[in-house]
């Protein structure tokens, strides 16, 4: 997510911002060697300068790292993608009143089509909240929450929903295979319609349920697999997968 976060914002081309990579792994930063990106294996480098931190380590690792930089981290801005780890553990790793934002964002902002959930604290200003509006964006879509907690449903959903969405298309690819159509045209029938779905709801702004009705012809086809769909309780079940996530995440900031 850290590389994803780097080559968003040097696609930003709204604002006027330098970059520093900072990661112990050399190899990654190789890929950073031919732009104008600085990258080092030090994170004091990194940090000693800037207006700006991103956090985008492991979540043990957190506490980690911020001490390694304690010295330089005064009056910066700290964005932090780490999942779970909340507000009071980070503010108790920082100096005092620190602006920290949490970012929750979702694996499609590799290719810049995520979305992220973001909450700030109280000690970041309205200018601190556009310029991470106009950061973020660089990765795909933006949503403000009104509640840390709410980082959770965040996670539950969109943080994990990618792999919802690949499990769905991946079963119905297997349908199309066992119904003896080749993998490749499962495939691209699949990924198309499901871009094509996600589309249409983007695009006519009309709710799902919506979009699902007017695609029921009485006697149809479509009609007779909802049908079966709902004598399976999918709806229900895909309701309680969400609450388990929810919950996992709430155990996983328990843990700090």
């Amino acid at each position: 997510m850290g590389s994803a976060i780097a080559h968003g914002i040097m696609k930003t081309d709204t604002l006027d911002v330098s970059l520093i990579v900072a990661d112990p792994n050399l190899n990654k930063l190789e890929q950073f060697s031919k732009t104008t990106t600085i990258a080092t294996n030090d994170n004091t480098v990194a940090v000693r300068n800037a207006d700006t931190v991103f956090i985008a380590v492991k979540p043990h690792d957190v506490q980690t790292a911020l001490k390694e930089c304690a010295e330089h981290l005064d009056d910066k801005l700290i964005i932090s993608v780490a999942a779970g780890v909340p507000f009071d553990r980070l503010s108790d790793w920082l100096p005092a009143n620190t602006p920290i934002v949490r970012c929750m964002p979702n694996t499609p902002s590799l290719i810049g089509a995520g979305v992220a959930g973001v909450f700030a604290n109280a000690y970041v200003t309205s200018h601190q909240r556009e310029f991470v509006d106009t950061l973020l964006q660089s990765m795909g879509q933006v949503v403000w929450l009104s509640t840390e907690d709410q980082l959770h449903v965040v996670t539950a959903i969109s943080g994990s929903g990618p792999a919802y969405f690949f499990y769905i298309m991946e079963a119905m690819i297997q349908a199309g295979c066992k119904l003896e159509l080749d993998r490749t045209t499962a495939e691209q029938l699949v990924v198309e319609t499901a871009y094509g779905a996600a589309n249409m709801v983007r695009t006519t702004r009309q709710a799902p349920q919506t979009l699902k009705e007017q695609a029921e012809t009485p006697g149809g086809t479509t009609i007779a697999a909802m049908a079966s769909l709902d004598n399976e309780n999918v709806q229900a079940s895909i309701a309680t997968a969400i609450e388990k996530a929810c919950a996992r995440s709430v155990n996983i900031t328990e843990e700090f």
